[in-house]
Order: C-alpha cells, then sequence, then structure tokens
C-alpha cells in the first residue's frame, strides 16, 4: 500500500464530528417512526420521555435501516480514505468474537462484585409478557449495533488512524479518547458536575485504549464494533444496569450496585465504576502487549 499522507488535526476533527452527526441521523428516522406508531410527540420519543416496547423498537430499526445507509456514504464517498486502510472490510469471525466478549465481560465483572457482597442479581422485575420484552430487547439491541457500529467507525477508524499518522498509537489513543469522552460530555451538559465531567473523560480514555488495542491487534473495526455493541447491550438489556445516566424499563434480569461509588460507579454509571476501568486497562493491555 502506498505511503498514506496525513491530515490537518483540526480537519480531522471537524470533519469526523460532522460525519459523525451525519450517521446520527439514523436516530431521527427511527424517533419518526415511534412517533407515527406511538401517537406522541417527536421530542417526547427524542428525550425518552415516552418510551414503550413499540416506541424502542422503531427507533432501532429506523436507527438501522437509515444509519447503515449514511454511514456508507460517510466511508465510502465522504472521508477520502481506502476502506481497506481503515480496516472497514466485514471480518465475520472478528464480529462475533468481539460480541461473545462484550457480553460476557460485564456479566463476569458484575458477579466478582457479587461475590463481594456489592452487587445483587435477580429475575427482571418487569410486567411486560413475552411478545413485548422480546420487541423491547430487540429495539433496544439494533440501537446498541447502531451505535457500537457509528462510534467505532467515526472514533477509531476515521479520526484514531488518522492521529496515528500524526503522532503514533499511543499519543492517538490520549487524542482519540478525550476527543471521545467530549462527544460524551455535550449529550449529558446539562446535568453534568466536575466529578462526573471528570469520571466520563477518564473512563472513555480508558474504554479507547482498549478499543484501539483490539482495532490494532485484530487488524479490523469489527471487533472492537461487536465488543462496543455486546458490551451495552449485556449492560442494559441483560443486567438492567443505568448508561448515561438513564435507567432501562427492562431486562432480562436486574443487577443491583450497592457500595463505593468508585467501585461500581455510583451515579457515574457502572461504564465509569473503578472495576469496569480495570478491566479496560487490563483487557487493552492483553491486546497490546501479547
Amino acid at each position: 500500500m502506498p505511503d498514506i499522507a496525513s491530515r490537518n488535526p483540526w480537519l480531522i476533527l471537524g470533519w469526523s464530528f460532522g460525519l459523525f452527526l451525519l450517521i446520527h441521523l439514523g436516530q431521527y428516522a427511527g424517533a419518526l417512526l415511534a412517533m407515527w406508531r406511538s401517537g406522541k410527540s417527536f421530542d417526547a420519543i427524542m428525550s425518552g420521555a415516552y418510551e414503550d416496547h413499540t416506541t424502542i423498537l422503531m427507533k432501532g430499526i429506523g436507527a438501522v435501516v437509515a444509519g447503515i445507509p449514511l454511514a456508507w456514504v460517510a466511508v465510502a464517498f465522504l472521508w477520502g480514505r481506502s476502506v481497506v486502510w481503515m480496516q472497514l472490510p466485514f471480518r465475520g469471525a472478528w464480529l462475533m468474537a468481539g460480541i461473545c466478549l462484550g457480553l460476557a465481560l460485564p456479566l463476569l465483572l458484575v458477579s466478582i462484585l457479587r461475590l463481594l457482597g456489592y452487587a445483587s442479581i435477580g429475575r427482571s422485575r418487569s410486567p411486560l409478557k413475552r411478545n413485548r420484552k422480546a420487541a423491547w430487547l430487540l429495539g433496544v439491541a439494533l440501537l446498541c449495533l447502531f451505535t457500537g457500529g457509528a462510534e467505532e467507525i467515526i472514533f477509531r477508524a476515521m479520526a484514531a488512524r488518522e492521529f496515528s499518522l500524526l503522532v503514533g498509537w499511543p499519543i492517538a489513543v490520549l487524542v482519540s479518547g478525550t476527543y471521545f469522552g467530549l462527544v460524551h460530555l455535550i449529550g449529558q451538559i446539562r446535568t453534568l458536575a466536575v466529578r462526573r465531567c471528570l469520571a466520563i473523560m477518564g473512563s472513555s480514555i480508558l474504554v479507547s485504549f482498549l478499543f484501539i488495542s483490539m482495532y490494532v491487534r485484530s487488524g479490523s473495526i469489527w471487533l472492537p464494533i461487536g465488543f462496543h455493541a455486546a458490551w451495552n447491550f449485556s449492560l442494559v438489556g441483560i443486567l438492567g444496569l443505568p448508561m448515561n445516566a438513564k435507567e432501562p424499563e427492562e431486562s432480562l434480569l436486574q443487577a443491583t450496585l450497592a457500595g463505593p461509588g468508585w467501585l461500581t460507579g455510583g451515579v457515574m454509571g457502572f461504564e465509569a465504576s473503578g472495576i469496569a476501568m480495570l478491566a479496560y486497562i487490563s483487557l487493552g493491555l492483553l491486546f497490546a502487549v501479547f
């Protein structure tokens, strides 16, 4: 492959964020479907003020059906790099490996907390019937797939890959992880305190280290895509834990955490917990070293 010329760092950040917004227009398509099906307002659907099994499913279907073509446009026409250089050609084995690991790791971490006396795992408290529960979980799974795919393409295959040309992978981890964290802060700006900002930024940098280690070691973006999507689904859809300060209304099980906030995440969420961040570092080092 011929040498690839590096790009201006501000161009990388600005253009990739624009493509991030473009891909996320898929969520609006899902919200419009949910609005049509439920008769509720667009704002109620987008904000999550109104949710049921049907609106969640409509949001998931719309996000994937509209988001995949938008991601293809962003990658094939607007970013201006070879899909091979970005390591985007589909690799089913890596995707499945990421999904298996992403589903298992949260269950393992919560089980460890349970052994330490800081967690309990019981049956779901949801009153939904089986067919409605299946619709809800399918919608959550589709939304997790959309989010995992969009974020890994933007923040790893685009931004981190470009910054690796400029400053090498170690610094690219810090830059892209900070970028990843700042984008997540935007969506929670009204409820943020200093401690929560620091937790989000720290966990974003550490999880970016894990995702980039997976990406570089496997030579495929599909390993971190599978892990990212399955990690989110395992926390929300299986364990019923809050994510981005939002409690899920449905899950297969119900995990309850009670213990030091630094260990369990507390109000900052399990993804920013001490045990999760230790897992990001440990697993990232395994991929980076071996």
